[in-house]
């Protein structure tokens, strides 16, 4: 098992497949040697393409899993990650993510604890608003209304048993609701008392946030085009403006796997 690397779950559509390949082909060109898998159930996922980028793939089949399951596969897989990273220590990226800084330094954060997470722009339990009625409902009876929300797109943490036992919690308080993973997340850290390291905004931050920021010439590292921008095509655009030669990349290496697919 490799010491740390990075692991994307690209499922669902063809839109969420080539934002995780944009994303990483970027990060690639900002990382040149930093381990990089991407898991996926599509077959026109680039295997061979991406292995020339050293950039690894794994398969995952959901025929296996429970039909209750199948609309929610990205959040099924999600939950399930630390049994499916190849690493020690892996940072889990949404595909929905654009770097814009290397990330290396991240991993000093595993010095004081064993997760890390940002803190969401809405950052606490009272305040969130993208989940139903019903499940903020229920949360707020299992935690104050106060609890620290992390936002789940970027996540760091280190395999071990404290750490499996939060993640299969996870699983277990997103069966409950089978639709967002951030407040089952936040349930299951207060139930197992697990300490969050709190990283920089910078390696969470929406476009709306991080606009007067690069206005006054600031730098931030992971872009998160969260709220339907890979459907609505606007992650495409941004990445467009921000990594066309990713972009351009990712279109060669989808277009060629679509040939071999339809031969």
């Amino acid at each position: 098992m490799a010491k740390k690397g990075v692991v994307y779950c690209a499922t669902g559509s063809g839109a969420y497949l080539e934002a995780a390949l944009i994303s990483a082909i970027a990060l690639r060109n900002l990382e040149p040697e930093l381990p990089i898998t991407i898991i996926s159930e599509r077959a026109d996922l680039p295997t061979r393409s991406l292995s020339h980028y050293g950039i690894n793939t794994r398969n995952f089949d959901p025929r296996r899993l429970p039909a209750e399951h199948q609309p929610y596969l990205s959040r099924y897989l999600k939950t399930h990650l630390i049994h499916f990273s190849p690493y020690e220590e892996t940072l889990l990226l949404d595909a929905d993510i654009l770097p814009h800084q290397p990330v290396r330094d991240l991993w000093a954060a595993l010095d004081h604890g064993d997760i890390a997470m940002v803190k969401d722009r809405l950052p606490t339990l009272e305040l969130c608003d993208h989940v139903g009625a019903e499940e903020k409902n229920y949360t707020l009876t299992q935690v104050a209304p106060t609890t620290i929300q992390y936002n789940s797109g970027v996540l760091l943490w280190r395999k071990n048993a404290a750490m499996e036992a939060l993640f299969d919690d996870w699983f277990q308080e997103w069966q409950r609701f089978h639709k967002q993973d951030q407040l089952a997340l936040m349930r299951s850290l207060h139930k197992t008392q697990t300490q969050v390291v709190d990283l920089p905004g910078t390696y969470n931050i929406s476009p709306i946030d991080s606009a007067p920021l690069i206005a006054a010439g600031q730098r931030i590292h992971l872009l998160h085009c969260w709220g339907g921008m890979v459907g609505s095509g606007q992650f495409r655009k941004i990445a467009l403006g921000h990594c066309p030669r990713a972009v351009e990349t990712v279109e060669q290496l989808l277009a060629a796997t679509q040939q071999v697919v339809e031969a």
